[in-house]
């Protein structure tokens, strides 16, 4: 109990915004670990370049402690940590994976996590991943590993899903936040 209590504990903050903020990142960071093993299932022992993609996983567990310091340095963490990730993946797994999704739940967390007071970061959050999204399109170059069209299209309905589930997370804890502020 003392586990679950500590995390309670370093999740917690005054402002909702940025405690909602830290759920994000915590629940993030808690299926990191899993996401090699949906691949391995969907693809077997290729699942090798889905393994780079927990050297995001430091940011989001830092993005609390930070919010504790400068609540805009910490949200800004998470954006950076999202949109990072959701790169890194694309590069590794390619864009017929699905990945590019993940831009989308980047724009909503960005439009959502900052106060009326930080409009010109939420503005800019919520803008760049669809820039990126648009800007980066057919430029990633070669990923470390090429699947067949049916292990792509198992990826996509996992990427598919996956986005389109942190996205409505992402809306359910902002607006309970934005109900409390």
């Amino acid at each position: 109990m003392s586990v679950l209590r500590n995390f309670y504990a370093y999740i917690e903050h005054r402002d909702p915004l940025a405690k909602a903020s830290n759920k994000i990142a915590a629940f993030i960071l808690s299926n990191q670990p899993f996401y090699p093993l949906y691949i391995y299932f969907l693809v077997g022992g290729r699942f090798w370049p889905a393994m780079l993609t927990l050297f995001s996983s430091p940011f989001y567990a830092v993005v609390p402690w930070l919010m504790r310091r400068n609540s805009l340095a910490g949200k800004w963490l998470l954006i950076a940590a999202s949109i990072g990730n959701t790169l890194l993946s694309i590069k590794v797994l390619g864009p017929e994976s699905g990945l590019e999704l993940f831009f989308f739940p980047c724009a909503v967390l960005g439009a959502l996590i900052f106060s009326s007071k930080e409009t010109k970061s939420a503005w800019i959050a919520a803008v760049l991943p669809i820039v990126l999204f648009i800007a980066l399109r057919g430029r990633y170059g070669a990923p470390l590993e090429i699947f067949s069209g049916a292990e792509y299209g198992a990826l996509l309905t996992l990427h598919a899903v996956s986005a389109a589930a942190i996205c409505v997370l992402i809306c359910f804890l902002a607006v309970s936040a934005l109900k409390k502020s």
